[in-house]
């Protein structure tokens, strides 16, 4: 909306080349108490100046501006055109564009504006946040893993980055931020300086085939008793604004119990349980396990082996965690729990032949502090060689 409210308000524009031909159309609403009243202007600029596109409404008449369309109708110069509300005493600049020979910039009834170019096609949103794309490039080479059809989880392998750690922060656990000394070994996302990153595409090859998945953890801790069958207490701090919708509830964020030390049970292990809090704020929730590879702690479990928890039905989210019962005696070994979100899966077909994926517009945003981490779902036991891209914007 772009309102003229009073006798001294008007809209003007600044064209900056001479020898162009810069031709402007405006159309408008008037109101008059009951009264209303459409309008509109065309103008015709030839010449380096500062023009009324729009003109002040009547007293006790407010001018509702709903389109202005500027077009350079030149053959061959280039014009930087600028759109500003005047009120008389100050002028406010509300949008400028360099207008190429045939180009139109406009402005629409729901106060956005469009760059269009010779053809009518649309450029990107104005601003240099559309222009920051990054390729991330993501190498791993992992260990064996457990058996077929459980998780593993490459953060703690060489390659590039190298190894993530999770530290030492004790049973109440650590929020992470990818970008600060802590978690240096996780996907290097830059903070995004104007805007926000988005992630566009990706590409995965690998020496053996598998599912990879690459994940956000929110936070993490260490110093939980693989031999306390009883449950051990949690306390968990507020989860950094990462989750989908970029606040502190954790909607669309899960549990995950990663292998930091191989351990062994007596037998594949599916009775553990996770006391948590979900998004809505509910407390009580139970998160669970059931008895299928990948669904469940293998009977010898691996460094690097992750299990991903089922959240309680309904429950889409979540926000702290009170606490967690192993139910057996996993005899050796140390564990970490993490709060994570999911961010993009991509398999892979041929073997050393990278696999492409392509997001839809705008991506999957990758708030500042993201600590993205890498993981697989085993086709086979075998050490593999992963080496793959992932392609960010700054929008």
């Amino acid at each position: 909306m772009l309102l003229l409210t009073s006798v001294s308000d008007i809209v003007r524009l600044i064209t900056g080349a001479a020898a162009s031909t810069i031709e402007v159309h405006t159309s408008y609403v008037d109101v008059n108490g009951t009264t209303i009243m459409p309008g509109r202007t065309n103008t015709r600029i030839t010449t380096a100046t500062t023009t009324t596109i729009v003109a002040s409404p009547a007293a006790s008449t407010q001018r509702n501006v709903k389109a202005i369309y500027v077009t350079n109708n030149s053959v061959g110069t280039s014009c930087v055109v600028g759109v500003e509300h005047f009120d008389g005493t100050n002028s406010v600049e509300l949008m400028q564009f360099v207008l190429l020979p045939g180009e139109n910039m406009g402005y629409r009834e729901d106060g956005s504006w469009v760059h269009r170019d010779q053809n009518g096609a649309e450029y990107p949103a104005a601003g240099l946040g559309n222009y920051g794309g990054k390729s991330i490039p993501f190498m791993k080479t992992s260990t064996a893993t457990d058996v077929a059809g459980c998780w593993y989880c490459t953060s703690k392998d060489a390659g590039y980055p190298g190894a993530w750690a999770v530290g030492t922060p004790g049973v109440n656990g650590r929020v992470t931020d990818g970008t600060t000394a802590a978690d240096y070994g996780c996907i290097p996302i830059p903070n995004a300086a104007t805007g926000g990153n988005y992630l566009t595409a990706l590409e995965m090859a690998s020496s053996v085939n598998h599912t990879n998945d690459f994940f956000d953890c929110l936070w993490v801790n260490s110093g939980l008793v693989v031999t306390t069958t009883t449950a051990q207490a949690i306390t968990t701090p507020t989860l950094p604004a990462r989750d989908v919708n970029g606040t502190t509830n954790g909607e669309g964020c899960t549990i995950a119990l990663l292998i930091t030390a191989a351990s062994t049970l007596a037998a594949a292990g599916a009775n553990l349980t996770v006391s948590y809090t979900n998004s809505k704020g509910v407390a009580g929730r139970t998160a669970t396990l059931s008895a299928i590879a990948g669904s469940q702690v293998p009977q010898t479990p691996v460094i690097g082996t992750i299990v991903w928890f089922q959240l309680a039905a309904g429950d889409t989210g979540v926000q702290s965690i009170q606490s967690i019962t192993l139910g057996t005696s996993m005899l050796t070994g140390s564990i970490s729990l993490m709060i994570c979100r999911d961010i993009s899966t991509i398999g892979t077909a041929v073997v050393n032949v990278s696999t492409p994926k392509l997001i839809g517009s705008p991506g999957i945003r990758l708030y500042n502090g993201t600590c993205l981490l890498h993981n697989i779902l085993c086709s086979a036991t075998t050490a593999t060689f992963f080496s793959g891209s992932l392609a960010v914007m700054e929008k």
